[in-house]
């Protein structure tokens, strides 16, 4: 009953960084490429000139903003390339064709406005007190998993949406003439793509080299240093107050967390030291600082690809406007 909503939960649990699984579901022809990141390779450890103070970071920007979209962007391409894709299906015939729905994903009240993910962990420490590290208002049933089973796909739906009536074969050339129309490359879901990023099989979402940055940095400024000596002060604080955890990923994703879709009360009880020891080090805003850093040099180091990847999220999130408004 509660399988795919706590799968969902656990991601956000276990990692706040969701913005991979975000653009799968804006994006079917990625194959799963958005999940593939390259290697993080060694890199000097970039001065980090001044260290904010704060519990929270969910407000404040980062260098790869620019580079990803943002809630309400995502929302928009989402919602562009379904009228795109309906569109399509709809001069070959198919009149009643729905996208298959992608899910909100869930979104604390705190939530970041500049990017999908809180990226350090749960930082409000009156939600935390009251839901652990759950989502706030714990996990709720999905609602797909209850209602009616999804219509199957005919062979000739498959074929115009797709390209290919082959099961095997998730995207085909297209070619094929139906109802008097020549199915696109990669079927509808091409033609939305070619729409939105100028190729039948073009990435719609995060562009794969920024998505690699957000989780290489991620990992960066996991293991620098500076990072990891406020992790383990945060630890020692945990300690006293009875609890040990080498770091805060460490019991954001404890695998006690998982087992019930509302927060115990051993959860709440450790949600609140972390947000206390969190507070008493300045632990976010010595990560922030951090990564602010790595993701600065990130893109320096790879201006070309970055810019690129900057112009795919703007000509995306115009599109997409177009295609909602014309």
């Amino acid at each position: 009953m509660f399988s795919r909503s706590r799968r969902t939960a656990v991601l956000l649990i276990a990692l706040p960084l969701l913005l991979a699984g975000c653009t799968d579901a804006a994006d079917p022809t990625s194959d799963g490429e958005q999940q593939q990141t390259r290697q993080t390779a060694p890199v000097a450890p970039p001065p980090v000139t001044a260290i904010p103070t704060f519990d929270s970071a969910n407000d404040r920007p980062l260098p790869l903003d620019a580079y990803l979209l943002n809630p309400d962007q995502l929302s928009t391409v989402t919602k562009g390339r379904e009228v795109l894709l309906t569109r399509c299906m709809k001069r070959f015939g198919f009149t009643s064709y729905s996208p298959p729905e992608s899910p909100p994903l869930p979104r604390d009240s705190d939530a970041p406005t500049l990017r999908t993910d809180g990226r350090y962990g749960h930082q409000n420490a009156a939600l935390m007190a009251k839901w652990g590290y759950h989502p706030e208002g714990g996990i709720h049933p999905d609602p797909a998993s209850q209602g009616a089973p999804t219509p199957e796909t005919t062979p000739q739906t498959a074929l115009v949406e797709r390209g290919t009536d082959d099961p095997r074969t998730r995207f085909g050339p297209g070619g094929q003439t139906v109802n008097g129309e020549k199915v696109p490359d990669h079927g509808c879901v091409g033609e939305a793509a070619r729409q939105l990023t100028g190729a039948a099989d073009g990435t719609v979402g995060d562009p794969k080299t920024s998505t690699d940055a957000k989780f290489a940095t991620l990992r960066q400024s996991q293991d620098d240093e500076r990072t990891k000596a406020v992790f383990a002060r945060w630890s020692q604080c945990m300690k006293e107050s009875g609890y040990d955890y080498p770091d805060p990923l460490a019991a954001i994703g404890d695998l006690e967390w998982r087992k019930s879709p509302q927060p115990s009360q051993r959860e709440l009880q450790v949600a609140t030291a972390d947000a206390a020891c969190r507070t008493r080090f300045n632990v976010v805003g010595v990560w922030y600082a951090v990564d602010f850093a790595y993701q600065e040099l990130a893109i320096k180091g790879d201006a070309e690809n970055m810019a690129r990847a900057k112009a795919s999220v703007e000509a995306q999130v115009r599109a997409a406007t177009q295609a909602l408004t014309g």
